[in-house]
C-alpha cells in the first residue's frame, strides 16, 4: 500500500496576473515552472508511489510534456480539471489506482512544502482518517463591519486555537471515498471541510510558515527569496 498524490494545478489564477495567458502553475521560480518543485518533492518520499496532476483542459498538453522532460516517474497520469476546485479533486481521485490507501492532496500554488510536513500529514491521515497542515493564526484578528472601502472593527476574535489551513491535506483512502462524493453537500472552501461537513474527525499538524500558497506576484517574489536563502 502507498499514497497517492493529487497535485491541484487546475486554477486560472486569475488575482495573479489578470491579463496574463500564463497561469500561476507555470510562472518561473528557480529556473522552473512553479508547479515543478512540488511534484519535486513528492517525487522523492519513499511512501509516495503515484501522482495524478490535474491541470486547464487547454494545459494538459504542456504539462504531460514537462512531466516527461523532468523524468518524474510517479506521475501517473495528467487530467483535465472540472469547473470547481471540488470537481478537479475527484476528477483526480478517480484516477488514482486503488494501491493508494492514503490519498494527499496539494496546491500547485504551494511550491516549498516540506517533505517533513508531509510526511506529518501523511502519519496523521493514516491514524486519524483525515488531517491537514496548518499553521497558528500569529495575528491579532479583527472582524470587521461594512464595505471593503470604508470598514470598522466590529469586534476582536480571540486566535487562540485559531490556525490557517495549508496543504497537503490528507484522507484514508475509505474516508476518501465516503466524503468526496456527498450529495446535498455546500462548496467546500478547502478539501478538508468535506470531511468536517460530513462528521468526521479531522487532525491538524504543524504546517510552516514557509508553505505559502502563491496568489499575488509579490509572494512569487518572497518564495523566490526563501529558496535563495535555503528555507524550503
Amino acid at each position: 500500500m502507498s499514497v497517492g498524490v493529487i497535485l491541484v494545478a487546475a486554477g486560472r489564477g486569475a488575482r495573479f496576473a489578470p491579463r496574463s495567458e500564463r497561469p500561476k502553475q507555470f510562472q518561473p521560480l528557480g529556473g522552473r515552472p512553479l508547479l515543478y518543485w512540488p511534484l519535486k518533492t513528492f517525487e522523492s518520499l519513499a511512501a509516495v508511489g503515484e501522482i495524478v496532476c490535474v491541470a486547464p483542459r487547454e494545459h494538459v498538453k504542456r504539462v504531460e510534456a514537462c512531466v516527461r522532460h523532468w523524468k518524474l516517474r510517479k506521475v501517473r497520469s495528467v487530467v483535465e480539471g472540472g469547473e470547481e476546485r471540488a470537481d478537479s479533486v475527484r476528477r483526480g481521485f478517480s484516477a488514482l489506482s486503488p494501491r493508494a490507501d492514503v490519498v494527499l492532496i496539494h496546491d500547485a500554488a504551494r511550491p516549498l512544502v516540506t517533505r517533513e510536513v508531509v510526511g506529518r500529514v501523511i502519519a496523521a491521515a493514516r491514524k486519524t482518517g483525515a488531517a491537514l497542515a496548518a499553521w497558528p493564526v500569529p495575528d491579532t484578528v479583527k472582524k470587521a463591519k461594512g464595505t471593503s472601502r470604508k470598514s470598522l472593527v466590529e469586534r476582536t476574535i480571540p486566535r487562540q486555537g485559531l490556525w490557517l489551513a495549508q496543504t497537503p491535506q490528507g484522507f484514508r483512502r475509505r474516508t476518501a471515498e465516503k466524503v468526496f462524493f456527498q450529495k446535498d453537500r455546500r462548496p467546500p472552501t478547502d478539501d478538508a471541510q468535506w470531511a468536517e461537513q460530513a462528521g468526521c474527525p479531522v487532525e491538524l499538524v504543524l504546517g510552516s510558515p514557509q508553505n505559502l500558497k502563491v496568489t499575488v506576484p509579490e509572494d512569487l517574489r518572497v518564495c523566490a527569496a526563501l529558496m535563495k536563502a535555503g528555507r524550503r
